[in-house]
């Protein structure tokens, strides 16, 4: 299977709830827990509903794995 975050194959994966989306369980490498890590996608779509302040946080520190989240992609 393959990590939510990182996306590389792991053989193990746990069960980490979204700090970013409410409700939505993510499987995640230990790696990428450890690390607070999110998927890129959803830190997008966390800035488009509730707006930059929420995701500063991860896109400042670069705790996802991907290219560089640009303004027009928060911008909806």
């Amino acid at each position: 299977m393959r990590c939510a975050s990182c996306d590389k194959p792991k053989a193990e994966l746990f069960p980490k709830k979204s700090r970013l989306l409410t409700g939505t369980t993510l499987f995640m490498c230990k790696t990428c827990i450890d690390g607070k890590m999110e998927p890129r996608w959803i830190i997008i779509l966390a800035g488009r509903r509730d707006g930059t302040d929420r995701v500063r946080d991860f896109i400042v520190k670069s705790r996802y794995y991907g290219d560089p989240i640009k303004a027009e992609e928060l911008i909806a």
